[in-house]
């Protein structure tokens, strides 16, 4: 099995590989897409395609009296995640479930934060996600995904064959902003880092559902 193959659902030690790629490569990305939203000590916090996990570590360090849950459609990462943050997980701070986006099971107005990062691009359906993401959502709950594959970025240019063989698929950032208010979140915001592809899309749910 190809590595590109791995990116789309990670599977068996080769998947694990991509796992530990994944957070080493992300965490730069991640600490700055960090950097746009306030994360108070009691934040419930969903993370979508939680991957290897390092990720739902941070955020339990930021939301230190609070719970972070996360979410993957890889069996194989699930168990990753949650061996990487064993601890957490016995101490019932962390929960790992294989869900997909567009059907988490979890509750209207559950979470204050959801987060999403380098992972809209596998998505079924990009709609649909962001609509059950601003179901879960509390009233006035925040929505950031960070990226640096996107349409016409400069990483789309850079590894236009590696994203045509994981059959990724890329949208505009204005495109995605568009599709977030077209399904309710007010006031999106769009942060680019300069000199680089890395762009976050910070969204507020106000108001009932």
């Amino acid at each position: 099995m190809k590595n590109t193959d791995q990116y789309k659902c990670p599977v068996g030690k080769q998947g694990r590989n991509v796992a530990a790629a994944m957070n080493r490569g992300h965490k730069n990305l991640t600490t700055w897409g960090l950097t746009f939203v306030d994360i108070s000590p009691e934040s419930i916090i969903l993370d979508v395609g939680c991957g290897g996990g390092k990720t739902i570590a941070r955020l339990t360090k930021l939301a230190s009296k609070g719970k972070v849950l996360g979410i993957d459609h890889s069996a194989e990462m699930v168990r990753y995640s949650e061996k990487v943050n064993k601890k957490l997980v016995e101490e019932k701070r962390v929960q790992i479930f294989e869900r997909s986006v567009v059907n988490t099971g979890f509750s209207d107005n559950y979470f204050d934060l959801v987060t999403a990062f380098e992972t809209y691009y596998f998505w079924p359906n990009l709609q649909s996600a962001f609509e059950e993401i601003k179901r879960i959502l509390k009233p006035k709950g925040k929505f950031l995904m960070t990226n640096e594959m996107i349409k016409d970025g400069v990483y789309e240019v850079k590894h236009a064959e590696i994203i045509k063989e994981a059959q990724l698929c890329l949208y505009p950032i204005g495109d995605i902003k568009k599709l977030l208010e077209s399904v309710g979140f007010k006031d999106v915001k769009v942060f680019t880092k300069e000199g680089s592809a890395w762009n976050t899309v910070l969204s507020y749910k106000l108001g009932g559902n």
